[in-house]
């Protein structure tokens, strides 16, 4: 089929579950276009972490339009901001914070995960996790494409200190055959439509959840980098970009430790070296810190400096180093095998 045809094909098919809806709603016809997110199961093989974790509201951070474009030239919904006529209601940064917080407690993987409406609502958590929906988009025809991506980061309730990071984007074109099967079906499609976009949100959940947990599950003791990510999958390198100092960190006999200076980044050009202790970060000692808690006081924005107090063998006494912190870009070697979960629990119960 020669490339105008296609398309032609695809906008009319398009425009026909609008018609067809459209059609319905005319003849009084009852079409249940309310999205109500599914999250997917409990986790198999992660770790359980013995933490309680909060989801507040996300902000909208999605251009300012709701519908742009036309159906036969081409155009987009935002559906951050309304939803798409009688076929689905809008996709809201509410509904969004709710769905990933119901994520969260359905993979089983945290004593508690719950939506607050309110920092104020705040009680025993361990943490919460804000968000921005940047992107929301639906393409008007098959070939217009949709983005989704959101931008999220977990801070300490206990001091405000942001310990970890994320942005997920999800890029892809609702498929010819979509509707296939449906016939003249109107709830059908409207069912199918809402599938869709319901499997695109779990998928984007699933990898900031596995991000967070790793990231959780190191910090209680296990070494990390700045970026606060676990290292990679055997056989699998991973590529990190953070803004820090360059130091990968462990506690050791209940004391904070540099496990490593990278080479060529502030820290060491500063004169941190392997072994040293960190005492204090910015005047807070680090004395029962965990390792996500220090990797949070290390990294912000670059330019900004951070002074840690440290002690190393031979001297008497801690001296200071302000360190500007920069961009810091590693590529994380695999390692030879994970620790099993038993081990991982074992280690993060032992560490608390």
């Amino acid at each position: 089929m020669a490339g105008g045809d296609q398309m032609r094909v695809h906008t009319k098919a398009w425009g026909s579950l609008f018609a067809a809806l459209s059609l319905a709603m005319m003849a009084g016809c009852a079409v249940n276009s309310t999205f109500v997110y599914k999250p997917g199961g409990p986790a198999v093989g992660a770790a359980k972490l013995p933490m309680k974790i909060a989801v507040l509201p996300f902000k909208d951070g999605t251009e300012d339009f709701t519908d742009r474009g036309s159906l036969f030239s081409g155009g987009q919904y935002n559906l951050a901001k309304a939803g798409i006529g009688a076929t689905m209601t809008a996709l809201t940064p509410e509904l969004w914070a709710k769905s990933f917080a119901e994520e969260l407690a359905v993979s089983g993987i945290f004593r508690s995960a719950r939506f607050l409406y309110s920092p104020s609502e705040l009680a025993d958590e361990d943490f919460f996790v804000e968000g921005t929906l940047t992107k929301a988009y639906v393409g008007k025809r098959f070939e217009d494409g949709n983005e989704f991506s959101i931008s999220l980061r977990a801070l300490a309730r206990s001091d405000k200190r942001v310990v970890w990071e994320k942005e997920v984007t999800r890029q892809w074109k609702t498929p010819g055959n979509l509707y296939a099967g449906c016939g003249m079906g109107i709830q059908c499609s409207v069912d199918k439509f809402h599938a869709e976009h319901n499997r695109v949100m779990q998928g984007m959940f699933a990898e900031a959840r596995e991000d967070l947990v790793a990231m959780l599950a190191s910090g209680s003791g296990s070494r990390v980098g700045e970026g606060g990510l676990a290292a990679a999958s055997p056989g699998v390198a991973r590529n990190e970009e953070f803004v820090g100092i360059g130091l990968q960190v462990n506690v050791v006999n209940g004391i904070l430790t540099v496990v490593k200076a990278m080479e060529g980044m502030p820290a060491i050009k500063a004169g941190i070296q392997e072994g040293d202790s960190i005492l204090s970060a910015d005047g807070k000692p680090t004395a029962g810190m965990t390792v996500a808690d220090a990797v949070g006081r290390m990294r912000g924005a670059k330019g900004t400096s951070v002074k840690l107090g440290v002690m190393r063998a031979g001297w008497s006494a801690p001296r200071d180093f302000t360190i500007v912190r920069d961009v810091i870009r590693v590529g994380t070697p695999s390692p030879p095998a994970p620790e099993s979960t038993e081990q991982t629990i074992d280690r993060i119960l032992r560490s608390k």
